[in-house]
């Protein structure tokens, strides 16, 4: 599952869109950002909090083979991501 940094992205996701993946330092740090995965599909998108919240701590799952899956899992770790739509 991912957090994407963009707050507004999980309203424009639906199962079965193609996806890349993009990861970059987390704020403060130094780097550029770069593609982790690339054609990753949505497999499904968690639901909008029927009450609002501060944190929308929305995710989204997306479908990749096992190296990308690791790549991507392990990015997050220390990076913030987002999804470019094919």
């Amino acid at each position: 599952p991912l957090h994407v940094t963009d707050r507004a992205l999980p309203d424009l996701l639906r199962p079965g869109d193609i996806v890349d993946v993009v990861a970059a330092p987390a704020s403060g740090a130094d780097g550029e950002a770069h593609v982790v995965a690339t054609d990753a599909v949505v497999a499904s998108v968690s639901a909008r909090p029927k009450t609002p919240t501060v944190a929308d701590d929305r995710v989204v799952l997306v479908a990749l083979p096992v190296a990308a899956a690791n790549a991507v899992a392990g990015a997050t770790l220390a990076q913030t991501v987002t999804l470019t739509l094919h």
